[in-house]
This record gives structure tokens, sequence and C-alpha cells, in this order.
């Protein structure tokens, strides 16, 4: 059986990219494929080869402070002077980057697209033909995986010259490895980090960018914070790299004398302990794709408030979940105070098997493997 090489581009190797690259090629045999992965070499990355350990991988750096010009250039030299047999890209910087080299030297490129688009990308005259451009590039390429319907509606939204290749524009959600959210132990975050036993745990998992709406939460914290007898004292726990606005958020936090009731805590790799330690995940976001960390907090029976914005309502849909609406700090303040007066864990925990069984990374795994063998074999 021919063993394939595969070039995975990535120009951020973070988030939730990376998270899908832990989850879905790590069900890849590795005696049918050699993956050679290329990626600026950000401390994220030494994450990324970890969780792939296991895969037959080699590991190209295209520097560490590269801009988008250099990154199209490596990418290409790259793809010009070896033989793959596929290139499947990450993200639009990654697609269009790889458009060229694929192009030329006749080889089969798939991307997955992780994000979705707004308004803020395409401003003024140099925005409109930004958008035009994109759309040209994009339907050079083989294959359009979205990671959600909402993606997938979005994209062809604003690409409308997409709507010429929409066969090439498939949706494949994504999904989670559940056995290690339904195998790992609770994480006693209250004696971890010596918090009075009545505290009630609020979790926030995510970069500090203003997407994942983590200001409307402390705005929320603090509504909830001034009502009356309370029956537990709220705490919000935020796991999050330090890199975006973090500084900023701190910094507010403070100043709307929040700082005892904010804490600020370390990026976690495996969120699985973590999630169950806490008493309900809150999900501000303000756009998505189709986020992970909704999937995560369901299988493990956590409890979950979430927004109505695009891909993670999609997410949410016929789950226990509560869907307040995004912006909407009253709103969530009132479903974080619900949830504190009267927990919905029963229900979260009756759900796990129902979620265990959607939202299965294996089945989603397969969908991608047969889309790349289906340029693979001719």
């Amino acid at each position: 059986m021919k063993k394939y090489k595969i070039l995975l581009v990535v120009r951020w190797p973070i988030g939730g990219i990376r998270t899908f690259f832990r989850y879905v090629y790590k069900n890849f045999d590795s005696n049918r494929y050699h993956f050679v992965v290329i990626a600026p070499a950000l401390p994220e990355i030494n994450f990324l080869l970890e969780d792939l350990g296991e895969l037959d991988l080699r590991y190209i750096s295209a520097g560490k402070n590269v801009g988008d010009k250099e990154f199209f250039r490596v990418v290409t030299r790259l793809i010009r002077n070896e033989d793959f047999d596929l290139v499947h890209s990450h993200g639009f910087t990654a697609g269009v980057c790889s458009t060229l080299g694929s192009s030329l030297m006749r080889i089969p490129h798939i991307i997955t697209l992780h994000e979705t688009l707004g308004d803020g990308r395409f401003i003024g005259l140099k925005g409109l033909f930004k958008k035009f451009a994109l759309g040209v590039i994009l339907s050079m390429i083989d294959a359009i995986q979205c990671v959600s319907r909402d993606a997938r509606d979005n994209l062809l939204s604003y690409l409308k010259v997409l709507r010429l290749f929409e066969w090439k524009v498939t949706v494949i959600q994504n999904g989670i490895e559940i056995e290690r959210f339904l195998t790992s132990a609770v994480r006693d975050l209250r004696q971890e980090l010596n918090l009075p036993q009545n505290s009630f745990l609020i979790g926030f998992l995510g970069r500090y960018m203003p997407e994942k709406g983590f200001s409307y939460l402390v705005r929320a914290l603090e509504k909830v914070q001034k009502e009356e007898e309370l029956p537990k004292r709220p705490v919000l726990l935020s796991f999050g790299p330090e890199d975006g606005f973090i500084r900023e958020e701190r910094e507010n936090v403070k100043r709307m004398g929040l700082a005892e009731s904010v804490c600020f805590l370390p990026f976690v790799s495996d969120v699985g302990s973590t999630l169950k330690g806490l008493d309900v995940i809150a999900i501000p976001s303000l756009w998505e794709a189709c986020p992970l960390l909704p999937m995560e907090a369901m299988v493990s029976g956590v409890p979950l408030i979430g927004t109505n914005c695009i891909g993670l309502r999609e997410v949410l849909k016929d789950t226990p979940a509560t869907v307040v609406p995004a912006k909407d700090s009253l709103a969530l303040s009132e479903a974080l105070s619900m949830e504190m007066r009267n927990p919905t864990t029963a229900k979260a925990r009756e759900f796990v098997t129902e979620a265990a069984a959607r939202f299965q990374v294996k089945e989603r795994a397969a969908e991608i493997e047969k889309l790349m063998l289906k340029f693979l074999e001719r």
C-alpha cells in the first residue's frame, strides 16, 4: 500500500487549530501517511508536536517572527522542492499561501476553515478588492471544508464568487476525543486555589480576543455580585495563554474592583479534569466557527451557558445548555444567577451519553480522510 506524503500548512498553530490537529490526525494510520507540518516556531508548536508524537511526522519551522509574505515564500518553496501527494492547509492565510505552489506543481489542495468572516476584514475599496481576491484564490482550491453549516453560510455570503464553485464547499463538523473527558478525574480547584467551599466557580477557557467576549462576562459577574442574599460567592476562573489582550483585561478587572473575584490562571493543555472542577462553563463569544469547548463541557457533564452567536448556536442546539443573546451582559448575569440558585448539574450529567455520541471525533476524522483519499487515489 502506498504511503502518502501530506503537507499540513498552519499559519497560527494555536487554540482551536491545534486542538483540531490533536483530535483529528491522531486517528490516521501512521503506516499509511507521512505528515510534514510547516508552521511558525511559536511556543504552542511544541504542544502540537507532542500531541502528534505517535504519527509519522516531520516539523519544518517557518521562522519565529515570520510575516505573511515570508510565510508565503517559505511554503511555496517547500511545495516546489519536495514531492507531496496532497496539501492540507488550515485557515484563510495558510490556504492563500499554499495555493500558488500547489497549483504550479498540480498537487491536490484541501483547506479547512476554522474561522468565519466579518465586515472588519473588508473595509473600503481595499477591502472590496481583498474580498474579491480571496474568493478567486479559494476557488482555485480543490476542496473547501467548513466546520459547521453556519460557517459555510457565512463563507458563501461574503465570498459570493464561491457560489459558482459551491460543489467544492463541504461541511464536516468538528468533533472531540470523548474518552479523555469521560474518564478524566475531577480537579479540586477550591483546595488548589485555597477558595472557600461556598465558592461558585465560573469557568472561562480561551484566548483574550474581542470575539471571545470576556469583557461581557466580567460585566455580568459585576452585576451578579450586586445581588442580595446570594447562596454562594461567585468566582471567575479564567484559563488562557499569556497573549492577546490579557493585559487590558487584567487592568479592566482591577478598575472594576473585581480583582478578588477573578483569577487569571495558566493555559491547560488537558482540560478534562479542569472542566469537571467547575460549577458552570461560560462561553460569551461574539462569533465562532464550530467551537470545541462546549462539546468538551457537555461530554464532561458540566452545566454550560453560551451565547446565540454564529457557530456556537449550532453546537448548543437541542442540548441542556442555557443560551443567551451575544453582547448581553444582563442576560448573561441572570443566567449565572439562575444557575447558582437552581443548578442544572443533573440535566448536564444526564446528557453525557447523548453528547458523547453526537460529538465523537472518530466519525468526523473518517469523513476528512475520505475527502483526502478522493484526491489521493486519483
